[in-house]
């Protein structure tokens, strides 16, 4: 357990492995609905799912280069989601996190800016520097999207989060338009380093980059599997 700092509150920190997309939708909208009756508790949620393409409420179906069949054919699920936003994809390998939390200040802006610059802190301790476009969800690398970004909101608890870009192939990107851009480029941390990164290292960091960012203490750490 880390030692409370003047002013924070506690979080939770949850690690479920490799999980099926609905799976994980499913969890969310059982905590979602805990928190909102005074049963649950801030949690930081780490995630990785097999590959999948997740639609978000705006998305159609221009926002896809290949049919529902080959998606299928390939192994590949498709999820319509009640997040913001358009259409991105899951892989092996990414680093996801899913802050669910009552949010500490009634402001969606703000809570995407922090949360968003919790990569770019990540990003630079990796020795790559990363930034966000006004105005576009998300993480850039010169040019290169690394990370995605959509969240949802229910009476001020937040569920779903960021993707970021660790080891993962990027091969499904070629299917999709990413967040309804035809011309983005995808990249990877460990594509930018030319090596692999350590998934457990990432998280840590980034827990620590999100306690300080919106004053969080970490109780505890448990796999939920």
């Amino acid at each position: 357990m880390d030692k409370p700092q003047h002013n924070t509150t506690p979080i939770m920190v949850e690690k479920w492995g490799l999980i099926d997309y609905q799976t994980a939708f499913d969890r969310q909208v059982e905590m979602v609905s805990a928190h909102l009756e005074n049963r649950g508790s801030d949690t930081l949620i780490f995630a990785q799912h097999p590959t999948t393409v997740t639609l978000g409420r705006r998305a159609t179906r221009d926002d896809l280069h290949v049919t529902e069949q080959v998606f299928s054919a390939r192994g590949i699920s498709l999820q319509r989601i009640n997040r913001g936003g358009l259409v991105t994809a899951h892989e092996p390998g990414q680093l996801v996190a899913y802050p669910l939390v009552r949010l500490k200040k009634k402001d969606l802006r703000w809570f995407a800016d922090r949360l968003l610059n919790v990569v770019v802190r990540l990003l630079d301790d990796y020795g790559i520097e990363g930034y966000l476009k006004e105005g576009e969800p998300g993480v850039w690398v010169e040019g290169r999207k690394i990370c995605s970004f959509g969240i949802a909101l229910k009476k001020w608890v937040s569920s779903h989060g960021i993707a970021l870009n660790l080891n993962n192939s990027l091969d499904t990107f070629n299917l999709i338009v990413p967040c309804g851009r035809p011309d983005e480029v995808v990249t990877s941390l460990s594509r930018e380093l030319g090596h692999a990164v350590d998934m457990e290292e990432a998280q840590t960091i980034f827990t620590d980059h999100f306690c300080t960012a919106f004053s969080y203490h970490k109780i505890e750490v448990v796999s939920v599997l």
